[in-house]
C-alpha cells in the first residue's frame, strides 16, 4: 500500500526492480506512492504485461497536517491542501485520503485530523514499534470502526513486503482497490 521509486528523492527503488521483489517477496501486488508525484506511471506501461501482478499509483501527497496516500485520480492535485480540504476533494473526485504514519515522530500524519478520515494507515515499517503501538492504541479508543491498512513505506528493496495489507478479494486496478478500501474485507500484517 505503501512504497516508493526513484521519482521520490528519498528512495532507491527502481520501478522495473518492482516486480521481481514482489514475486520474491511472496505478495501480489504493490501500491507506488512516490511523493507528489505519479511519474511512475509512464515507466509501468513497459512492465504491464507481468502476469498476475498488481502495480497500481496512488501517491504521498503532503499537507501542513502531515502526508496522506491518495488512491483514484491523483493526475492532478492542488497543491498547499489542508487536511479537511483534501479529504473532501479527494472523495469528490471518487479517490481516497489516508493520513500515512500518523504518532511518527518526523512527519506524522496530526493525530487532531484522523478522526475526518474513514481509513488509517496503522502499521508503517518505517515506524518505530512504539509509534505503530500508538496509532493501534488510537484506533482502539478513537477507531469508531475506522478500516485500517498497514504499508511497507519501502525505500528499498528489502523493505517491500515487511508490512502488508491482505485484501479478501483481487485486486487488479485503482477502481478494483479504491472499491475494496471503502467496502470491501481486509486486514493488515506485519512480515518481519
Amino acid at each position: 500500500m505503501h512504497i516508493h521509486t526513484r521519482f521520490s528523492p528519498c528512495s532507491k527503488i527502481r520501478v522495473r526492480q518492482i516486480p521481481r521483489k514482489i514475486q520474491e517477496a511472496c505478495i501480489d501486488g504493490v501500491c507506488i506512492t512516490d511523493h507528489n508525484t505519479t511519474a511512475s506511471r509512464s515507466l509501468l506501461k513497459d512492465i504491464s504485461h507481468v502476469s498476475g501482478l498488481s502495480i497500481i499509483v496512488g501517491l504521498e501527497y503532503a499537507a501542513a497536517q502531515g502526508d496522506f496516500l491518495i488512491f483514484g485520480p491523483v493526475e492532478y492535485i492542488p497543491e498547499g491542501m489542508d487536511a479537511k480540504t483534501l479529504v473532501k476533494w479527494v472523495k469528490k473526485e471518487g479517490g481516497v485520503a489516508i493520513p500515512a504514519h500518523p504518532f511518527r515522530r518526523s512527519r506524522p500524519a496530526d493525530p487532531r485530523i484522523l478522526p475526518f478520515f474513514d481509513i488509517i494507515e496503522v502499521l508503517n515499517g518505517r515506524n518505530q514499534t512504539y509509534e505503530n503501538d500508538l496509532c493501534m492504541q488510537w484506533i482502539e479508543t478513537n477507531g469508531n470502526n475506522k478500516k485500517c491498512i498497514g504499508g511497507s513505506d519501502a525505500h528499498t528493496l528489502d523493505e517491500i513486503g515487511r508490512i502488508v495489507t491482505v485484501f479478501d478479494k483481487d485486486i487488479y486496478t485503482s477502481d478494483d482497490l479504491i472499491r475494496e478500501l471503502r467496502e470491501g474485507d481486509y486486514t493488515v500484517q506485519q512480515r518481519y
